[in-house]
């Protein structure tokens, strides 16, 4: 029986309970777009509920991606596209942050830039096992 061996996929379960903690604080009553003027273009967007359920169906998504993963040989896939949509996410939630009018940098558009770095690296590292899983399903069909 053929197996390939993955490293820990911790950071791509960081960047799912991170999507949905952000979503879940959009969620709480109250506003937090209005506590603070670097949300100012987050409402140019749309609401704050709008972005919640938006950042909550990613984070949905990635979580069932990651559990189905490995029990079909295509799974990989859509490892790879969610971790390429929280790439977009977070890297679209950094662009945001940035306000020149405020200062330019803030800490927001640090830690969402790392975090669509980190998506980024996932994404491709879920398509490299892709392509490892098509190799051995194709090796065992033959076989």
């Amino acid at each position: 029986m053929k197996t390939v061996f993955t490293p820990s996929r911790a950071l791509e379960w960081h960047c799912a309970w991170t999507a949905f903690a952000v979503s879940a604080v959009l969620f709480f009553p109250g506003s937090t777009f209005s506590t603070s003027p670097s949300f100012a273009e987050f409402e140019r967007v749309m609401s704050e509920s709008s972005w919640a359920t938006l950042i909550m169906i990613v984070a949905l998504i990635r979580f069932a991606a990651l559990i189905v993963n490995g029990h079909y040989h295509r799974t990989p896939i859509a490892r790879a596209l969610t971790a390429a949509a929280g790439a977009g996410l977070w890297a679209y939630l950094a662009v945001l942050f940035y306000q020149p009018e405020l200062g330019g940098l803030s800490t927001g558009v640090g830690v969402y830039a790392v975090l669509a770095l980190s998506d980024c690296f996932y994404a491709c590292r879920a398509g490299l096992d892709a392509m490892i899983a098509r190799n051995i399903f194709s090796d065992s069909r033959r076989t």
